[in-house]
C-alpha cells in the first residue's frame, strides 16, 4: 500500500477540505492554516482543550464550495518552516494523546480513511508527484486528481518518444519545467472549476461531472481534452479554451525540450 499523505518530502491535506473554499490559492491557504496552527498550539493537550480551539475556528472558516464537503478546522502546519501540513491533533502532532476525536471526524474514521487516489496512482507516479510538485499546494492538488496526472505524463512521453520517470527529474531544467506544467491546476481563472478534476459544483453542494461542449463552441475536439477538462476549460469556469489550450500546448513543448536524453 503506498502513502500519499505523508511522504518524504510532500504532504496533502485535501481530505481534510483543504482546497474547500472559494479562493483556495496558495497565500490564502498558507494564512488560514497559520491561523489554525497557532490556535490549536496554545490550546491545553486534552479532548476538551482542543475541541473548544476547533469550535473557535470553525466560526469563521472561509465559506465552503461545496457545503456537504467537511473542513476540518485542525488541518495545519506540522514543521516551523511551514512546509508540511497534516493533522494537528494526531498523536505524533501532540506528543501523545490522540485528539483527532475533537475534529470534525473521530479518529476512527481518520485512521481507517484513505482517498481514491491510493487505490489508482502507482509507486512510481506517486513519486513523480512528490517530486514533480514543489510543495504541499501543488501536490494536494495534483496527486488528487490522477486523471489530470495521467494526461500531463501521456503528453510529455508521446512527444519525448518515452514514459518520464523518477531519475529524469534529477535533471534540473526537466524538473522545473515539468513543475510549470502541473502548476496549470493552481494559475487557473479566479473561482474556476477546473481546481476539482472533471466535476464542477453541483446543486445541493454535491458535484457533477463535467464536458467541453466542442460543438456548441463549433470546433474540433482538442488532442489535450483531457487536461483541459481536468483545469477546466470550460466556458462556464471562467477559463478561454483556445488560450488555455495554446498554454498547455506551451508548456508540454518546454517540458519536452528540457527532457534528460
Amino acid at each position: 500500500m503506498i502513502t500519499l499523505c505523508q511522504r518524504g518530502g510532500a504532504s496533502c491535506g485535501a481530505c481534510c477540505g483543504l482546497y474547500n473554499t472559494r479562493d483556495p490559492s496558495r497565500q490564502v491557504l498558507h494564512l488560514e492554516l497559520r491561523r489554525r496552527t497557532a490556535r490549536v498550539a496554545a490550546a491545553p493537550r486534552t479532548l476538551d482543550g482542543f475541541r473548544a480551539a476547533a469550535a473557535e475556528l470553525a466560526g469563521d472558516l472561509p465559506e465552503p464550495l461545496f457545503p456537504l464537503v467537511r473542513v476540518c478546522p485542525l488541518l495545519g502546519f506540522l514543521d516551523e518552516g511551514e512546509t508540511r501540513v497534516g493533522c494537528l491533533a494526531h498523536p505524533l502532532s501532540t506528543g501523545g494523546p490522540d485528539l483527532r476525536d475533537a475534529g470534525v471526524y473521530d479518529a476512527r474514521i481518520c485512521e481507517s480513511f484513505l482517498c481514491p487516489s491510493h487505490s489508482w496512482l502507482s509507486e512510481d507516479e506517486a513519486d513523480l508527484v512528490e517530486l514533480g510538485s514543489g510543495d504541499f499546494h501543488l501536490y494536494g492538488l495534483v496527486v488528487t486528481d490522477v486523471p489530470f496526472l495521467r494526461a500531463v505524463l501521456a503528453g510529455v512521453a508521446a512527444r519525448a518518444g518515452q514514459a518520464v520517470a523518477a531519475r529524469d527529474l534529477a535533471h534540473p531544467p526537466f524538473a522545473a519545467a515539468l513543475r510549470t506544467l502541473l502548476a496549470l491546476k493552481e494559475e487557473l481563472a479566479p473561482g474556476s472549476e477546473g481546481l476539482f478534476g472533471a466535476f464542477r459544483p453541483a446543486d445541493g453542494g454535491g458535484e457533477a461531472p463535467r464536458r467541453i461542449d466542442y460543438d456548441a463552441l463549433d470546433r474540433p475536439p482538442s488532442p489535450h481534452d483531457q487536461i483541459l477538462l481536468c483545469a477546466g476549460a470550460d466556458p462556464r469556469s471562467g477559463n478561454d479554451l483556445d488560450a488555455l489550450e495554446a498554454e498547455v500546448v506551451r508548456r508540454l513543448d518546454e517540458a519536452v525540450q528540457a527532457f534528460p536524453r
